[in-house]
């Protein structure tokens, strides 16, 4: 009896044993996948100074442009007839705060003449396709009213003909037609580039007749200036006017960038207002440097630091050690025209933004995105060609194709356009930017985060936050816990720009806070949310948001 009994315990327990063997067996493959989707949520701490380490005050004007002047006609149409495409994407920056320095700039400034009887600039080209003179007259400078209000502009010279008298006149035409536009006055592209027996690779000779020059053309302008009905409509009065060295980061034997220039006394005279310094960090100009120019490169966020603290920042030093303004005069991804399928997908709006605030926290005072279109003159290896009829071949980094063409196809807004709105915004009001670290766990190479602080009280404004990881097929995020950085109470709005892949090409797929842009105007419905949980903030791998610490301060229209 007793026996039966054990055996009938032993027989429960083992079966107990059993089912909860069975159990576990059953039950465990669900526990390992339900730890294997809950997401890490990564700490997100303040910049370690804070406000106090943040930079300059910036302002509406940071995020700027170059546009290739042989192109303007393409660009912006004619003074009697202006190009809508453009100017409603201008409208869009406008409108949400944007006030960007226009610099109608680039290798083509320098064949550049002024013809008081021409109409609308002309381009003369070779029988390759290169230019080799654009033609401009009162028309162009007038066509400039047609821009914004507000928005102001850069005077280019002529300095590749060396050739003063053709230099001095674009500089009086510009301010007899423009006396409330013109900003600044820049003298020559890139001398960098220029052909070495101009100044023997001599610094000292590039300067001494960079001053002579300016201060010629200083007096001109002073003339023409003079004539102005009302002293209070002229930009240029009584002020510093010149970019200076507008040099690129090749080593070409010139040595003229402003690292270069400022000990050589450049500003001998008190005219320099910024110095200018050209980035491209990737270029297609050969197949070497092509082969590197690539889409998971292009978003390599300690890459792109590592140029700028490297090429850009020992001149952007010695501007600011001189007690002046150094700006980002003309850049963009890759030069010599883009990287097709690379530099006209959504990754070029990554980087865009990216590449803006990595300059904005090492104090530039503006960056001037540059627009073009493929000349052959740059270089007889480069992936980029005009196109077969001998129309421009528009350059796949540009934020927009303004006309038709036998290249590019229909007139439209490239997936890079919607960087501009979420710059616009950025900037509207001054902020001062500091880069906040990425959080254990998160790759440094494909993430970057920064805090946008008040000038006057020291207060957050505005995270800006990008996931670089390139994102193809399938879908991956990072959680981040924002608690540290938002005000407690607070109920932030956030905007993300986004797309379904990081190499979209399709502008209709391509969104800033739900809404795409390709003809111009929105399409979608605007789509703001609400941060109420900032514990607990999802960013999805190619893609970017802007957190506006005050709700309000969201453009809503």
């Amino acid at each position: 009896m007793v026996k039966s009994k054990l055996t009938l315990q032993a027989a429960v327990l083992g079966a107990i044993v059993l089912a909860y063997d069975a159990t576990l067996v059953h039950a465990s493959p669900v526990d390992r996948r339900g730890e294997s989707c809950e997401p890490q949520v990564h700490l997100l701490s303040p910049p370690a100074r804070g406000a106090a380490g943040a930079s300059i005050a910036h302002t509406s004007s940071f995020a700027s442009f170059s546009f290739e002047p042989a192109f303007w006609v393409e660009f912006f149409g004619t003074y009697a007839s202006p190009n809508p495409l453009t100017f409603s994407l201008l409208d869009r920056i406008y409108e949400r705060g944007g006030r960007p320095i226009i610099r109608p700039g680039g290798i083509t400034m320098d064949s550049m003449i002024f013809d008081a009887n021409a109409t609308d600039p002309v381009r003369d080209t070779s029988p390759s396709g290169g230019v080799y003179r654009t033609t401009v007259g009162p028309e162009y400078y007038k066509s400039w009213s047609h821009f914004p209000e507000e928005l102001r502009f850069v005077s280019t010279l002529n300095f590749g003909n060396d050739s003063l008298d053709i230099a001095r006149r674009l500089a009086e035409a510009s301010v007899k037609y423009q006396p409330q536009r013109v900003e600044y006055l820049e003298l020559g592209n890139e001398p960098t580039n220029y052909p070495s027996a101009r100044w023997g690779n001599s610094t000292e000779a590039y300067v001494a007749q960079w001053k002579n020059w300016t201060r010629s053309i200083d007096a001109a302008v002073n003339t023409t200036l003079s004539t102005a009905r009302v002293a209070g409509e002229v930009a240029l009065a009584g002020k510093r006017r010149w970019w200076a060295s507008s040099a690129t980061t090749d080593k070409s034997g010139l040595n003229v960038r402003p690292v270069d220039v400022i000990p050589a006394g450049i500003d001998g005279e008190g005219s320099v207002a910024q110095y200018s310094i050209h980035s491209y960090p990737f270029a297609t100009c050969d197949p070497t440097r092509a082969a590197v120019a690539t889409l998971p490169n292009l978003l390599n966020h300690t890459r792109l630091s590592a140029y700028a603290d490297d090429e850009i920042m020992p001149s952007a030093q010695a501007a600011l050690d001189s007690g002046s303004e150094w700006i980002i005069g003309e850049f963009n991804s890759v030069a010599c025209s883009g990287q097709p399928n690379v530099t006209d997908t959504f990754a070029q709006a990554l980087w865009v933004v990216d590449s803006e605030l990595i300059y904005a926290v090492r104090n530039a005072s503006s960056v001037h995105l540059h627009q073009g279109a493929t000349l052959v003159f740059q270089s007889n290896q480069q992936t980029n060609s005009a196109a077969d009829d001998g129309k421009p071949g528009f350059s796949t980094y540009d934020f927009v194709y303004p006309v038709n063409s036998t290249k590019r196809g229909e007139a439209r807004a490239l997936p890079s356009f919607v960087a501009q709105l979420f710059l616009a915004e950025t900037f509207a009001e001054p902020v001062r930017a500091a880069e906040i670290p990425p959080p254990n766990g998160v790759n440094p190479d494909s993430f970057a985060a920064y805090a946008l602080y008040h000038p006057q009280s020291g207060k957050l404004s505005k995270l800006a936050l990008l996931n670089l990881e390139p994102m193809y097929n399938a879908t991956a995020e990072i959680s981040l816990d924002l608690s540290a950085l938002i005000p407690p109470g607070a109920r932030p709005a956030v905007k993300r720009m986004t797309a379904p892949t990081v190499n979209e090409a399709d502008s209709d797929r391509v969104t800033w806070a739900g809404q795409s842009y390709t003809t111009g105007h929105p399409h979608g419905h605007l789509h703001i949310e609400s941060l109420h949980s900032p514990a607990h903030f999802k960013l999805r791998a190619s893609q970017a948001a802007l957190i506006l610490i005050d709700p309000s301060s969201a453009y809503s229209s």
